[in-house]
């Protein structure tokens, strides 16, 4: 942290690592693509004029801060933050940066969409194998959130990458919650680019080097979230991915460098676009009419 704060402790700071990060090969007008401009430093972040179109861009406009009061060397912290192997929740980010729970909650979730799109950018190529578990308390299996897990191995069979999506409800057998083979075949189509696939449910045996990620991605959600409900379960195993990636690459700093590129070519998103309804699994116990019927249910069977 102190070698971080070295580097990144001013708005200057941050403000020359993110011209850098946005522009690696110099200025590009957003409009023309033109490398040339006017520079105004009156504003609170610098103003770029296009010389050839005029076209006027802010250094965070176009990125996953755009319009935002809060200052970079705040953002860079929660960059920096977020890309440790842990991560860190929303409660302990705003403290450390010292905003709002709700400022904190809605800057997680936009560098979590830059780590969303970075992991839309590469397919699992290679040897493939897919399968799938559920996230969930173990004796309510009626509850779990079916989770697909792919991993991509090269010819030594050393593991590459992962991919971690939440199926489609309509791809969903209730009230077993298991995968049906349209769940995979998305799953194939989005994240892989493959012949070489070997599709598995939950109860197979999968590659010992892809398995204990089972385990341990619930285990990091429960111990530095409490628990993540299922509208919300897709961004962050898009988050656990994209670090496991950028750690595979076992250079120190990666994931940092990795997500600020990519939280610096990122659109922003808004905090009205992530409350917005999402279609998920029906909540079990409303069949029930309370949830003390359904948990007394589950109670009755475990008797047996």
């Amino acid at each position: 942290m102190d070698a971080f704060n070295e580097k990144f402790s001013t708005d200057q700071q941050c403000a020359e690592a993110l011209f850098h990060a946005r522009w690696p090969d110099g200025f590009r007008c957003p409009n023309c693509r033109h490398p040339e401009y006017y520079l105004t430093r009156t504003r609170r972040h610098p103003l770029f004029e296009c010389k050839s179109c005029r076209h006027q861009t802010s250094l965070i406009a176009g990125t996953i801060m755009g319009g935002s009061s809060t200052s970079l060397s705040k953002w860079f912290k929660a960059f920096y933050l977020m890309s440790l192997p842990g991560g860190i929740s929303a409660v302990r980010l705003s403290e450390a940066i010292e905003v709002t729970y709700k400022t904190a909650w809605l800057m997680a979730h936009k560098i979590r969409e830059a780590m969303r799109t970075a992991e839309q950018s590469v397919k699992l190529e290679g040897v493939v194998q897919v399968s799938t578990f559920g996230y969930g308390y173990a004796l309510f299996f009626d509850a779990h959130q079916p989770v697909l897990l792919g991993g991509s191995f090269n010819e030594q069979g050393e593991l590459q990458q992962i991919k971690l999506q939440q199926p489609d409800p309509d791809h969903v057998r209730l009230p077993a919650r298991t995968v049906d083979k349209e769940g995979y075949l998305a799953f194939l189509a989005e994240h892989v680019n493959s012949s070489e696939v070997t599709s598995l449910p939950y109860y197979a045996k999968v590659h010992p080097q892809l398995g204990p990620f089972r385990l341990t991605v619930k285990n990091w959600l429960n111990s530095t979230f409490g628990g993540i409900g299922a509208k919300h379960l897709h961004a962050y195993l898009n988050e656990y991915s994209f670090r496991i990636n950028a750690e595979m690459y076992d250079v120190e700093g990666t994931s940092f460098r990795s997500l600020l590129s990519w939280c610096a070519t990122t659109a922003k998103i808004t905090y009205r676009h992530l409350i917005r309804p999402r279609r998920t699994l029906p909540i079990v116990w409303k069949q029930f009419e309370t949830k003390a019927k359904w948990i007394a249910r589950h109670r009755e069977a475990w008797s047996y």
